[in-house]
């Protein structure tokens, strides 16, 4: 990294501080690569589930399938969006203390922990603290393992992908997205910088 002209935060004290809209959008795609593994992974045990012996025409197993993914999808997106906000406010004093420690496979190994400890509070949960798997496993045993894996991976690929991307706006390889002006802010500036001028005069 060549600088930190980009970051109001990070400097050669703190090389992997953040500022909040970045760890916010951190979390953001936590949840977004979540979903995403979640939904396919689903989709794809769905289908195995579904496909042997039973019955659907083409069409019927599609309309089955469809539906069955998208209720999954929606109870997982429900209790993954209420439990987002408390995970974050959890992570955030984690996260400001590792803002001196610069090597990057010390932070994907705290993320993979982090998501290691999520994983396994979902199944404690599920399971009420006795996981007891068959093997082979079973297809239900695949409704416990698909979140609980969809969530130890989110976790450190959005911290890998959200910090790639701010460093590599620091280093001036990508431009940082313009945020939409804000009018009520900017008519504040223009009054601020207006009385100052005229103070000024005064003087």
């Amino acid at each position: 990294m060549s600088g930190f002209a980009s970051s109001p935060v990070r400097s050669t004290e703190k090389p992997m501080a953040f500022t909040n809209d970045e760890f916010l959008r951190g979390g953001i795609t936590a949840w977004l690569v979540f979903m995403a593994l979640l939904v396919c992974g689903e989709a794809v045990h769905l289908n195995l589930m579904m496909a042997p012996g039973s019955g659907f025409s083409v069409p019927e197993h599609a309309m089955a399938l469809l539906l069955s993914v998208f209720g999954v999808a929606l109870i997982a997106a429900f209790v993954s969006g209420v439990a987002l906000p408390v995970g974050l406010a959890l992570v955030l004093p984690v996260a400001r203390a590792m803002s001196r420690v610069r090597s990057i496979a010390v932070h994907l190994a705290l993320y993979v922990a982090l998501g290691l400890a999520v994983a396994g509070a979902y199944v404690a949960a599920c399971t009420r603290g006795q996981l007891s798997l068959s093997f082979p496993l079973s297809a239900w045993d695949y409704f416990l393992i698909i979140p609980a894996a969809s969530a130890l991976s989110a976790i450190p690929i959005a911290w890998w992908w959200t910090a790639r991307r701010a460093l590599r706006i620091d280093a001036g390889l990508i431009a940082p997205r313009r945020r939409r002006a804000d009018p009520d802010a900017a008519y504040e500036d223009r009054v601020a910088a207006t009385d100052q001028s005229d103070v000024s005069g005064e003087s």
